[in-house]
């Protein structure tokens, strides 16, 4: 498998060659009726001191009159309407096209319409990605508009398999500017390692379209530390996001879209955990799933049926779950097999 050998390969490459060298990236963005925050997104974006070979945009269910004005205002943008996929159906679309459009592009930068980007967050991000080769997936430092309280500093895994977005709505004084490897990266924007694509991917499928919004991010850099890879958190790369489920926000967002939350957190586990995690963790699991329940029965009715969604999804959630563990082995194997000696990533911690 390609993107098995591209991984051991960058793994062992010297990484003073990539000193200096100008990195290639190009950009999606996934749109859904936010046509005032996909405005400053571009903006930002077209004033990174380092360009994108290219740049798309998914927008799904378009209001065509609000389109045509920044289709005029934004020409070198490679536009693209759609039924509404989902933002993993939409991300997926955008990555084949990006395939495309940017044919030497090291990196894939994909964003949320509401990511407003300083003026130097491409350049250090796709810089410090090259300076990590293990690392498939990445973001910066994500504040919110107040540009005081933080939004995500990287995702976290505790042990009730609830990702969550570490420093979340605390006040920023740079606990969290070191760099590191963490367990995941904010969809919101979220810098992908091209090489590392064939690898990652499962059925043709970057992100899993049975998601179609939420945990897809989590899902994904998860897969990643299952399959060897690593996820890179690179704070001097600084980004505003508006992030429309915050905090006392959650009855603004639809029901269906919460129901999807709801039972992307079960498909996650049931693909990426393994048996010797769950059964250590599993106390902790039930007490939070305790919790769950009540919450669902008292506050949130409307997220029930996401138990019966989850439920029929997963016979293909075993299915790819099947995938990634065989994947996972013959990487374990691929690595034991290398005559590089320190090519062979180590064991991921999660």
């Amino acid at each position: 498998m390609s993107g098995i050998s591209d991984h051991l390969s960058l793994r062992g490459e010297d990484r003073s060659i990539d000193q200096g060298r100008p990195v290639s990236y190009a950009v999606a963005i996934i749109n859904y009726r936010s046509y005032a925050d996909l405005d400053l997104c571009l903006a930002s974006l077209k004033r990174q001191t380092q360009a994108p070979e290219a740049t798309v945009v998914i927008d799904a269910d378009s209001d065509f009159l609000l389109l045509d004005t920044l289709e005029r205002q934004y020409p070198e943008v490679i536009w693209t309407p759609t039924a509404n996929l989902g933002y993993t159906g939409g991300a997926n679309t955008a990555l084949d096209l990006l395939g495309e459009r940017a044919p030497r592009s090291e990196y894939f930068l994909l964003l949320n319409a509401d990511i407003e980007l300083e003026v130097d967050f491409c350049e250090k991000l796709s810089t410090a990605m090259q300076e990590e080769p293990e690392a498939a997936l990445g973001s910066g430092k994500l504040l919110r508009n107040c540009r005081r309280l933080i939004d995500s500093a990287g995702i976290v895994l505790p042990s009730n398999r609830r990702p969550y977005d570490r420093g979340s709505e605390t006040v920023d004084h740079g606990q969290f500017d070191r760099k590191e490897f963490v367990f995941g990266a904010s969809g919101a924007a979220m810098m992908i390692r091209r090489a590392a694509l064939p690898c990652l991917s499962i059925n043709g499928e970057l992100f899993d379209e049975d998601f179609f919004a939420y945990h897809d991010d989590t899902d994904l850099s998860w897969r990643a530390q299952r399959l060897g890879w690593k996820v890179l958190y690179a704070p001097e790369a600084v980004a505003l996001h508006g992030r429309r489920w915050q905090k006392g926000c959650r009855f603004e967002i639809s029901p269906a879209v919460r129901r999807h939350s709801f039972k992307n957190h079960y498909l996650q586990i049931i693909k990426n955990e393994k048996l010797s995690g769950f059964l250590w963790n599993l106390p902790s699991i039930l007490f939070a799933e305790g919790l769950r329940l009540v919450f669902a029965l008292i506050v949130d009715r409307s997220i029930l049926p996401g138990y019966a969604e989850a439920w029929k999804l997963v016979p293909k959630a075993f299915k790819k779950r099947k995938i990634i563990r065989e994947r996972a082995r013959l990487m374990s194997q691929m690595r034991l097999e290398s005559t590089v000696g320190d090519c062979a990533p180590s064991a991921p911690p999660y």
